[in-house]
């Protein structure tokens, strides 16, 4: 007899799935070992499914048992009998995940393996079960499909849990197209709370405590009971949907014992593991356990525990500072100090003797009074505080913590032998407090869009990203990276758009590494350990290096710049990993990931740039940023047409002031060309043009420039044309840029060329291609229009030696079909058509080697094209006319 079961207190998903294993194993019994949930039983009494009852079963008669949604026997309850029975072949149906070894992850559990185990990453045993049915093309009925829509949408929450898998809703849609009936569905699990459920979920609500572990939050909720026959999965979901939080752990005591259970959304919170501890069972993302011997004092406290261990390891402050630090002579001025404080963005510095010893710390706010005073010419020295807390590398954060909170003080030095080593700031304070609390506010984002891109890096850790989209060769180097930093006793980044792109899910391998250290040191150790070599510019502390694969890896040593004048180019200095984001254009290029072994893949997020890619927005870092460097203006256009997001509010407006400063006529040609060059290089540049205009930004590429109706035109017309191009040219290369700047400049007034090659410092072939261009496009245009059509011959000499560039914006620019197929032909045929014969089979015909030669030549080439001859007798043919006619 076959026998088919599944875990006690069955629910949907293992109701579902015996229902679906009876059907590629007919003529089987179905028997729940111990009762079901209340909205199974509900559902039962109403649908008659042939399920016997426990009792009526001869247990000894049972030749094959299937396990369904369970693969531990400490589950089956009575049926465990048979499982241990070695002549009862045993077959498991499972989505939850195997404990190490493959054993039951109950205590005492039989270790008999089963004769068939089918258990797939799924987010529902449901799935598995469909995919069986129809692997055996085996069809439903729209009632069985309806019972097993049933156990997906309870299992994977409507398809809305993180443990949801696509094959998941691969599986929804078979069941829909069989005929699942999702208004029974919602139906049944819809289940109103009753009073006795109600009055505990309130109890709960009052006993609640919020953990913030590994970027989530996690509700523990306690309560003491008489009795309770409901459904604490039930209670527990209620709970993370009123709370907002990725999981719950409830413990509920009553009758002489701790009922635990715990649902989670997120991986990374394995309340499966937690269960384990209590000597319970499940998967990560559902568990419960059964304590006995122990209060709920005790096992509350041993929650605590294990999530604190757990999750939350001990930090200190070495873990936390900010290095390198800036600071003050004591025998500077207030004046001078002032000066500092501005140029680095800070509002305390450290005072040090002239033997780099710590003596105390100014605020700015103490500068700015003594200033007030009229005592700028004071040394700094005599107004430093040297009563503030200070602290060791290896003094515990907690300790920091509370501190600060109790002294009130914002700034602590971090100090070894009287030498200050790094500091702890508010920002780094805050920071450290509430990373996680901000990721899971991140989670929660109204934005969906980029929802399955998000998903691997909720926790703050990208590790497994890093792992699973990158070549295997790139993702070793970086850890080889960051073991080497390690061993050099510095920090180690990946910074910028490699981190943008790869939380976007776009494919960027440029590795640009920062070093909280000597750059160059760990450049040449890097590339030493490669067998590499590498270009180095001590200047700006960074370097190149170029590994045996050709993969390049850039590598900056962390500094911040400041600006002398507007439009300046910043002059730079060491500094900290937080100081060189902050040197960066937006904050979605703030972004980092360290890449020392102890932290591997972890998210730094400084300026909130996680934030503004899940939100889609440009945002600015300070107010100055394009007073500094107008050239972000085209930047931040460039990435709000790459990526389809929007500038910030504060960004627009900001970018609208920089235009009325005027402060683009100040910038060199060559930045300004570089910028144009990079945005017409992107998708649409005629968007990017567009967006010049509205921004009123296309003046300061010439006065005259305006957007109009008339240039969207030619626009098209341009991105049609090079699309053409392209199709046919793959391998030849165009500067396609530079025929949007051909439009620009036809849509100037005449003369308008000559500012353009005064203002940008274009190359030779530039040059000579936007200089003759306008005038080179009319006369052709006029040529080409004639009537009657010229010959292909004509044409050829008429556009060879014509730069391609010109003759793409040609044909953009001609309203007349005939002169574009003509240009097109000449591209496409006319410009490859040699004659046959040489100046060698001409001496070989008698023909005395001279100036005559060269007509002939071309004579041949113009019959070719012109089709008067065919072959090479044609051709010799015509030689022989030409000479016989003198």
């Amino acid at each position: 007899m076959d026998l088919i079961t599944t875990h006690l207190n069955a629910d949907f998903d293992g109701f579902a799935s015996m229902v679906a294993a009876r059907k590629f194993y007919p003529g089987s019994h179905l028997v729940l070992p111990a009762g079901a949930q209340e909205a199974v039983r509900s559902f039962m009494a109403v649908h008659d499914l042939g399920v016997d009852r426990l009792k009526d079963v001869d247990l000894t008669a049972v030749s094959r048992l299937i396990c369904v949604d369970t693969q531990d026997p400490e589950r089956i309850g009575p049926l465990a009998a048979c499982w241990a029975d070695p002549k009862v072949t045993v077959h498991v149906y499972d989505h939850h995940p195997a404990t190490e070894g493959g054993e039951p992850a109950s205590p005492g559990a039989a270790v008999r393996r089963p004769d068939l185990a089918v258990v797939e990453p799924v987010g529902a045993t449901t799935t598995v079960m469909v995919e069986q049915l129809r692997a055996r093309d085996l069809a439903l009925s729209p009632f069985e499909a309806t019972v097993l829509a049933l156990g997906l949408y309870e299992e994977t929450g409507s398809l809305a849990f993180y443990s949801t898998t696509p094959r998941d809703l691969e599986a929804g849609a078979y069941l829909l197209r069989a005929g699942a009936d999702l208004n029974v569905v919602n139906d049944a699990l819809r289940r109103p709370l009753n009073p006795a459920m109600i009055a505990l979920l309130n109890d709960l609500l009052r006993g609640r405590e919020t953990f913030y572990v590994e970027g989530r939050k996690v509700l523990l909720a306690t309560s003491t009971v008489g009795s309770f026959g409901g459904d604490l999965a039930e209670l527990a979901h209620k709970l993370a949907e009123l709370e907002g939080v990725d999981a719950v752990i409830i413990a509920l005591a009553m009758e002489g014992k701790v009922e635990l259970i715990g649902r989670s959304r997120r991986t990374e919170i394995d309340v499966g593991a937690l269960a384990r501890e209590f000597g319970g069972g499940g998967h990560a993302e559902a568990a419960a356990a059964c304590v006995k011997g122990q209060t709920l004092v005790e096992v509350r406290h041993r929650l605590v525990q294990w999530l604190t261990e757990r999750y939350r390891p001990t930090l200190l402050a070495r873990d936390v500072m900010t290095i390198p630090v800036k600071s003050v002579e004591s025998d500077a001025t207030i004046a001078e100090t002032e000066t500092l404080l501005t140029k680095y963005g800070v509002n305390v510095l450290p005072v040090l003797d002239r033997k780099d010893r710590y003596l105390g710390v100014v605020s700015r706010e103490t500068v700015q009074k003594a200033l007030f005073h009229k005592l700028g010419a004071a040394a700094v020295g005599d107004f430093a505080r040297s009563d503030q807390y200070i602290a060791a590398p290896d003094t515990p954060f907690r300790d920091i913590e509370a501190q600060m909170i109790e002294r009130n003080q914002r700034f602590v030095p971090i100090l070894s032998e009287s030498k200050v080593v790094g500091v702890i700031t508010r920002t780094d304070l805050l920071r450290t407090l509430h990373d996680d609390v901000l990721a899971a506010a991140h989670a929660r984002s109204k934005n969906l869009a980029l929802i399955e891109t998000w998903q691997p890096s909720h926790g703050r850790n990208l590790k497994h990203t890093l792992r699973d989209r990158l070549p295997a060769s790139v993702f070793a180097l970086l850890k080889e990276a960051g073991e080497l930093a390690d061993r050099l006793g510095v920090g180690c980044y990946i910074v910028g758009g490699f981190v943008r792109d790869l939380l976007l899910g776009i494919e960027n391998l440029d590795l640009d590494l920062v070093v909280e250290g000597d750059g160059i040191a760990f450049a040449r150790g890097l590339a030493k350990q490669r067998g590499g070599h590498v270009k180095v510019h001590d200047r700006f502390g960074t370097a190149i290096i170029v590994l045996p694969d050709n993969v390049r890896l850039d590598v900056a040593t962390a500094r911040t710049e400041y600006y002398e004048y507007p439009t300046a180019l910043p002059t730079v200095e060491r500094s900290s990993i937080k100081k060189d984001l902050y040197r960066r254009d937006f904050t979605i290029n703030t972004l980092a990931i360290r890449l020392n072994a102890a932290t591997f893949g972890r998210l730094i997020d400084f300026y909130g740039g996680y934030r503004d890619l899940k939100e889609r927005t440009i945002r600015v870092l300070h107010s100055l940023s394009f007073v500094e460097d107008p050239t972000r203006v085209f930047r931040a256009i460039r990435f709000e047409l790459r990526f389809r997001f929007t500038l910030g509010k504060e960004t627009l407006a900001l970018i609208r002031g920089a235009a009325k400063m005027d402060l683009f006529h100040r910038l060199s040609g060559h930045r300004l060309l570089e910028e144009l060059r990079l945005l017409f290089l992107e998708r649409e540049p005629r968007r990017a043009v567009q967006r010049l205009g509205e921004l009123d930004l296309l003046r300061f590429i010439h006065p005259k420039l305006t957007w109009s109706s008339r240039l969207e035109s030619l626009l098209i017309a341009v991105e049609e044309a090079l699309d053409w191009y392209r199709l046919l040219y793959l391998d030849r290369k165009l500067e396609s840029w530079l025929v949007y700047l051909l439009a620009l400049a036809e849509a100037v007034p005449d003369g308008g060329m000559t500012e353009f090659l005064k203002r940008f410092p274009f190359s030779e072939h530039e040059r000579e291609t936007l200089k003759s261009a306008r005038e080179v496009s009319n006369r052709l245009y006029r040529q080409l229009s004639k009537r009657p059509a010229p010959t292909p011959a004509e044409i050829y000499r008429l556009l060879t030696g014509v730069a391609d560039e010109a003759l793409v914006f040609l044909m953009a620019k001609s309203r007349s079909e005939a002169v574009k197929r003509e240009v097109s032909a000449f591209l496409t045929t006319y410009q490859h058509v040699k004659p046959s014969l040489t100046g060698e089979d001409l001496k070989a015909m008698g023909l005395r080697p001279g100036p005559l030669f060269r007509t002939i030549l071309d004579r041949l080439q113009d019959a070719r094209l012109n089709k008067e001859v065919k072959s090479a007798d044609d051709e010799r043919r015509l030689v022989e006319q030409l000479v016989g006619r003198g």
